[in-house]
């Protein structure tokens, strides 16, 4: 059953993966890494500086699979920049740098993981989409998120545990069936539409926000407590959403599968 929906997960890899080609296909060169790694319970992922689009499935098992594609103008543009896929006390780090003396260059990557459900997360500094447990309905990741200085859209199937995103640039989407332990959402700009799961009981407090509040929620109203201050009840209330210092747009929707 393991190796089943590990299989499963790769062949949903491969379809998007073989499709980004079409996109390369402008470039001159390109190249790809995959590999497999074997993470203990608990595990951290960390996800650095990638400059493209980062797709992240949750699966059961204790299997990481890591696909990444880069494409460049040059040879040269590629030589100068370099993936560190590092494991280090049962923790994996995937990571773009650039080597010294090559000037501006232009290498955009395409990242396609598949990781266990239970890992803790981070995705820091990536230039373009970020999306997690948003491809196909396999499931998402439950440890804790920290999405942060990221410059593109980020969709989430479901927040984790005790998950922080902050200071990102662009529209942030997150379908809450369940809220484990809360949710901070501080310094981004941009809108950022929660959709909301109808068993879902939580408190929404939003504090310093440049722009609008509102809810499609039956039952649920914001209520404005100072000049960009405001709180809702979802439910009975429960765990909290914190909004703070959000330059943008706060929307709840109902959470349709």
């Amino acid at each position: 059953m393991k190796n089943s929906v590990i299989n499963i997960a790769c062949a949903v890899l491969s379809i998007v993966f073989g499709a980004s080609s079409v996109w390369a296909a402008v470039y001159r060169e390109r190249d790809e890494i995959n590999k497999t790694f074997t993470l203990p319970a608990r595990a951290r992922v960390e996800v650095v500086a990638i400059n493209g689009s980062v797709d992240i499935i949750a699966i059961d098992g204790d299997t990481a699979t890591v696909q990444l594609e880069r494409t460049a103008s040059s040879r040269a543009e590629l030589d100068c920049n370099r993936i560190v896929l590092k494991q280090a006390a049962g923790n994996l780090i995937i990571e773009s740098e650039n080597t010294g003396g090559c000037g501006t260059i232009q290498v955009r990557h395409r990242l396609l993981l598949s990781l266990p459900r239970y890992v803790d997360l981070g995705v820091h500094g990536v230039s373009g989409p970020v999306n997690i447990g948003a491809i196909v309905n396999i499931g998402a990741i439950e440890g804790t998120l920290s999405i942060s200085g990221n410059s593109g859209n980020i969709n989430l199937a479901q927040s984790g545990r005790r998950s922080r995103i902050t200071g990102n640039q662009g529209m942030i989407t997150v379908k809450l069936r369940r809220l484990d332990g809360g949710l901070e959402l501080s310094g981004n700009s941009g809108p950022i539409n929660l959709y909301i799961g109808d068993e879902l009981n939580a408190v929404v407090k939003v504090s310093g926000i440049s722009g609008s509040v509102s809810s499609d929620l039956p039952d649920v109203t914001f209520h404005k407590t100072a000049a960009a201050d405001y709180y809702a009840i979802i439910g009975s209330g429960g765990p909290t959403i914190y909004v703070l210092g959000n330059a943008g747009t706060i929307l709840l929707v109902r959470y349709r599968e």
